[in-house]
């Protein structure tokens, strides 16, 4: 329950940020005025896992996508803030290594599919535009609530797998916070119009998978797993800023 009032409190501060951008902007210059712009994002993202245990390991990149509403305000002609809120759809790849009853480790392939919102808040920097040419550099924190999970599990102890398993609540954390990076340029088309194209890094702080009891497709304890896994993902920005 706790979770949900956060998700609530974070969707409702982004969305009176975004209020407050535009009412700060308005004025001679239009609804928006010349110090906010507003954007539509659809990202594709490559997400990996971090797991920096002896039991686990990342078992590859998955693909996945992003989309949603970015909101810039600027207090200074080349410096601002920005924020939004997004949908994301990605996923990890886990190799579990757990030993057998004569002592063998053998592979427990999990494959985590996630949906999450996130309602990112950063520091924008750019330049100066050049041949309609501008560069902009972002930083900032990124809270993000999940909203579903679903998992294929590949058990390599009795050969068994299952797909599509629901683990929301059980087996994937609720809240995450990570930190993000990026870069990329605005192409001006007209007026505010512009076409923006970059990549940002993100980086999870927190556990993303939080039951630490290794679980086959049947849901029975194969073992204990200390290791913890971090989510970490690039995504690579292309959409239209007004």
């Amino acid at each position: 329950m706790i979770y949900r009032q956060s998700m609530l409190f974070f969707i409702l501060l982004a969305l009176s940020e975004i209020g407050v951008f535009a009412k700060a902007g308005s004025g001679a210059n239009g609804f928006l005025g010349d110090k906010t712009r507003l954007g539509i994002n659809f990202n594709p993202i490559i997400s990996f896992a971090r797991a920096p245990g002896a039991q686990t390991d990342n078992k590859g990149a998955r693909g996945g996508f992003q989309a949603g509403l970015q909101v810039d305000r600027y207090f200074a002609t080349n410096y601002g803030f920005s924020t939004g809120i997004y949908f994301d759809y990605l996923g990890v790849n886990l190799n579990y290594n757990l030993p057998d009853t004569f002592g063998n480790a053998r592979p427990l392939n999990h494959k985590y599919t996630t949906q999450f919102l996130e309602l990112p808040l950063g520091l924008k920097l750019r330049t100066n535009e050049f041949k309609k040419i501008t560069a902009y550099g972002e930083l900032g924190l990124t809270p993000m609530f999940l909203l579903s999970a679903r998992g294929n599990y590949n058990n390599d102890f009795d050969d068994s797998t299952k797909t599509q398993i629901k683990v929301y609540g059980s087996r994937v954390n609720f809240f995450n916070l990570a930190t993000h990076v990026g870069a990329g340029i605005e192409y001006n088309i007209s007026g505010k119009t512009s076409f923006i194209a970059g990549v940002i890094f993100k980086y999870a702080f927190f556990n993303h998978v939080k039951d630490s009891t290794s679980k086959d497709y049947k849901g029975k304890a194969t073992g204990l797993l200390d290791d913890q896994v971090f989510l970490s993902y690039f995504s690579f920005r292309i959409g239209i800023l007004f």
